[in-house]
Parts: structure tokens; sequence; C-alpha cells
């Protein structure tokens, strides 16, 4: 996990905002191939500045559409590596930082540019309890996908940390995108490693006693494909 650098908490800024069928969370990374001509246009602003945008997961329509709607909370992302192609595509890899509630749109063509919030990260009561259950269940739902996909099962290594741990857990979990998105709203790590531990345990029954996984991951640390 990467060391948290957010922004003075409760200060809005402008961010730029690049809607994905994917939730990103803070310390986790995101890779991103950048073709269409609005979003060169985006990145080059990005990069010409702080680096950073926001990374919010769509409601409805798909991330080529203009009129797309997505979710008011979603996660700021800095780039930390850049791979430029000959014909202007853009090879991104990005991490997340911190959390963030839209407070209104300043820009909608040729993309959004958002004024956000920050929102406050707390462990909770009884986080560090809660790291400790939710991390031995990630470790064998984790160690069970591998094993369904015949790929080599290695030691995880699950932060001490409860915030680091429970987006950790939320970026490895195989589940929809709506309760990715609900893992990303839930304002305490040990309300969220809570839910978590209620996901791992419905997750491994399905596993364990009927062989059957969630959906494929997007970008995680934890890819069996």
């Amino acid at each position: 996990m990467g060391v948290f650098e957010p922004t003075d908490e409760g200060d809005l800024v402008e961010l730029p905002l690049f809607p994905l069928q994917t939730v990103l969370y803070p310390g986790l990374p995101i890779p991103l191939h950048v073709f269409e001509d609005r979003y060169r246009r985006m990145f080059k602003r990005i990069l010409d500045g702080d680096r950073r945008f926001g990374v919010v997961a769509i409601v409805k329509g798909r991330d080529v559409d203009v009129g797309v709607t997505y979710h008011p909370v979603g996660c700021v992302a800095e780039v930390a590596d850049v791979r430029r192609h000959a014909d202007g595509r853009l090879d991104v890899v990005a991490r997340g930082r911190s959390r963030f509630t839209i407070d209104g749109v300043v820009q909608a063509a040729p993309f959004i540019v958002a004024e956000v919030r920050e929102l406050p990260e707390a462990a909770g009561e009884a986080a560090e309890e809660r790291t400790v259950t939710a991390g031995r269940l990630f470790t064998r739902y984790v160690t069970t996908l591998l094993r369904m996909a015949n790929q080599p099962v290695e030691a995880i290594d699950v932060p001490d940390d409860p915030v680091a741990a429970s987006y950790l857990v939320a970026a490895g979990l195989q589940i929809d995108l709506a309760d990715k998105q609900r893992l990303l709203t839930i304002p305490s790590a040990s309300e969220r490693l809570a839910f978590e531990a209620a996901l791992l345990r419905r997750e491994l029954v399905l596993l364990e006693h009927f062989r059957v996984a969630g959906p494929a991951p997007t970008a995680t640390p934890f890819s069996v494909n």
C-alpha cells in the first residue's frame, strides 16, 4: 500500500474526472490506456499540472459515452508512470490517494471537471480486531481463488493498519460494481472491514461448496487471470 497524502480535509479542489467501469481505492494502483481525443486532452492538463485526477465508477453508460452518469463518490488518482506512443496514445499507471465527494461540475465538455471535497478517513471502533478477522478470511479467499485457477499460492501480506487493510481487501474482492462502490463510501475502516468479512464469508461458501467465483477482477493486486 502507498502512503496516503491527501489534501487538506474539507477544501474544495478542481479535478478532471475519468468515469470508468471500476472502483479505485486509496493506496491501490490502476493501469489505464488512453486513446480518445478528449481524454488525451484531459491527460495533457493532468500531466502539465499536479498529475492528479478523479476516478468515478459509472452508474449508466460507458466510459466512451459523452452523457455517461457516474457515482458522486470517487477516488483521487495520481499519475505514477506514463508511456507515450507515437500516435498520441498513452499507457498510464496511477495510484489512488484519497476519497472525495463531488460538490459540483464546473466543466462538462470536452472532458468533465468537477469541484470535489476530500472525505475523512477514520479507523473506527474495534478496527484492529476486525482487521485480523477480515485478513484471515481474505487470505483464505485468495488462496482458494488461486487454487481454482491452478496458480501457485503465495503468502498474502495484509497491512496491520485498518484503513490500508480495508482498501486492500476491497480491491481484491471479486464482487459486483455496486458492492465495490458501497465499500468506497463506507465512512470508517472498521465498518468497511465488517462488511468485507460478511462478503468474504458469502463468497467462500460459493467458492468452497459450489466452486463458483464472483465477477472477474479488474485492476486489483490479486489477478487470477
